[in-house]
């Protein structure tokens, strides 16, 4: 499965957390593209870094928030 495939189950299935992990990874932070494999998220998905993408999406959520 490609990055777009799990953003499209995402939104279907209103995973509001993955959605905005990949909109993040995708859009600004363009570690990722919605063709790369699903192998490149689960990098992002590992629980070492859970802590610290939770602050940035946090972050992120906020900013997304005030401009819409």
């Amino acid at each position: 499965m490609k990055v777009k495939d799990y953003y499209q189950d995402a939104l279907t299935d209103q995973h509001y957390s993955m959605r905005l992990l990949i909109e993040y990874l995708v859009h600004e932070k363009k570690v990722l593209t919605m063709d790369d494999s699903e192998e490149k998220l689960s990098y992002y998905l590992q629980e070492r870094f859970t802590n610290k993408l939770n602050q940035y999406l946090s972050e992120y959520e906020r900013g997304a928030q005030n401009v819409g």
